[in-house]
């Protein structure tokens, strides 16, 4: 088994090295998928299932879709300027680029839309080149505060699978634990990234005030919308991305209708379609390799006390790393602690540690969406921004453990 772990982690390992071979990173992902198949010995007909179902699961061929408008929304926002007017309005309320570049990323995160961090990174990359801040780390300002609201906004795809997974401990007492984690997050993310960025003032006319106010509203609509449609009224969320594109065509697409549908049209990537059915194929590859599922699970119920949190937090790091997602950790794990049988606020505190460790592991993960078209976006090599991540990430795995413990210390 322990060739096959070796195996499978060599996998992923070499997935940079099929750049050079000019092979396409979507179609690298479905080579993985294969190759990981073989490792799991994984018949013939369920790697058959495994792709197919890429296409006829209908959650999953939606958020394949959802990605792919997703690049035709920012390109129509970008042709008709909404998110400079978005990042005017911002610059005039708060008066700094510099926060400007940490604010747009956290309220268009608002978006719980895989991929939807390329919304905000062509402005985060533009302030950022006014403000002579280097690329690697206009990504990382992006993706770090793109993820605050995953962890505080009842409506984010991780928190929806948690609250599914134990409907009777409080969702806000998660997310009230939740907070610890984000307010180091940020703060950290702010001492090692931004705080040496000089700020460019805005001069602020309070009168005008109001005006912007207005401009903000109407310019994040196509955003906040969604979240309004999805989250308030439960419209489906493919529905509610296709209501944004109305609302963009009411605004400005009515008298320019033949370069409305050019800039959608545009915004059709075949190469981010071929990427998300990739993404999904191997998700679905190894959620079918049992014996990978029950090597890890074996791990698991054999530990206690402190081997219990490094086994949790293995686990669900390595998950979240291959999958490219923390719910895929949250869904498998969570229903291992429940059968522990403790209390609510106990396993509400694993909750917290289970959802910190996962994302640990999804943030960093090669597979990341948001990661991937930030870094596509801003043009920078993959390994200058893991050579920033090399800062922060140690911060967070210690905050992970530290709150997990400190938690416990104070609430049982």
């Amino acid at each position: 088994m322990l060739v096959r772990i070796c195996l499978f982690l060599l996998v992923f390992a070499v997935l940079p090295l099929w750049k050079k071979l000019k092979i396409n990173f979507g179609t690298s992902l479905v080579i993985s998928s294969l190759l990981i198949s073989l490792v799991f010995s994984v018949p013939l007909q369920q790697t058959f299932h495994n792709f197919i179902n890429v296409f006829i699961v209908p959650s999953t061929f939606k958020n394949v879709i959802i990605v792919t408008l997703i690049g035709s929304l920012g390109v129509l926002m970008k042709k008709y300027d909404f998110l400079t007017k978005v990042n005017d309005a911002l610059l005039n309320i708060l008066s700094g680029q510099k926060k400007v570049m940490m604010v747009l990323p956290a309220v268009t995160g608002l978006l719980s839309v895989p991929g939807g961090a390329q919304l905000s990174a062509p402005f985060v990359n533009e302030l950022g080149e006014n403000l002579n801040v280097k690329p690697e780390i206009r990504c990382v300002l992006n993706l770090t505060f793109r993820h605050i609201s995953m962890f505080l906004v009842p409506t984010s795809n991780a928190l929806i699978v948690m609250a599914a997974i134990i409907p009777d401990v409080n969702l806000y007492f998660i997310i009230l634990l939740d907070l610890g984690f984000v307010l180091l997050m940020q703060i950290t993310c702010y001492f090692l990234y931004a705080r040496n960025i000089k700020e460019v003032k805005t001069k602020i006319d309070r009168t005008k005030l109001p005006q912007y106010i207005k401009q903000l509203l109407i310019y994040l609509s196509p955003i906040y919308m969604i979240i309004i449609f999805n989250g308030v009224f439960g419209v489906d969320m493919l529905i509610s991305v296709l209501l944004s594109f109305v609302i963009i065509f009411i605004l400005c697409g009515r008298n320019d209708a033949k370069g409305y549908f050019d800039a959608f049209k545009k915004g059709i990537k075949p190469g981010t379609f071929v990427m998300m059915v990739g993404l999904f194929f191997i998700q679905n590859t190894i959620k079918n390799a049992d014996t990978l599922i029950v090597w890890f699970g074996e791990i698991f119920a054999g530990s206690q006390g402190i081997v219990l949190a490094l086994a949790i937090f293995a686990f669900a790091v390595i998950l979240s790393v291959t999958t490219g997602l923390s719910y895929t950790a949250i869904g498998v794990i969570m229903p291992m602690v429940m059968s522990l049988g403790l209390s609510a606020t106990h396993i509400a505190i694993f909750a917290f540690f289970v959802f910190t460790s996962s994302f640990c592991g999804y943030f960093f993960s090669p597979l990341h969406l948001c990661q991937l078209l930030t870094i596509q976006t801003v043009g920078c090599p993959a390994k200058g921004v893991y050579k920033e991540y090399s800062k922060l990430m140690p911060c967070l795995v210690v905050y992970a453990f530290a709150l997990f413990f400190v938690y416990q210390w104070i609430l049982l």
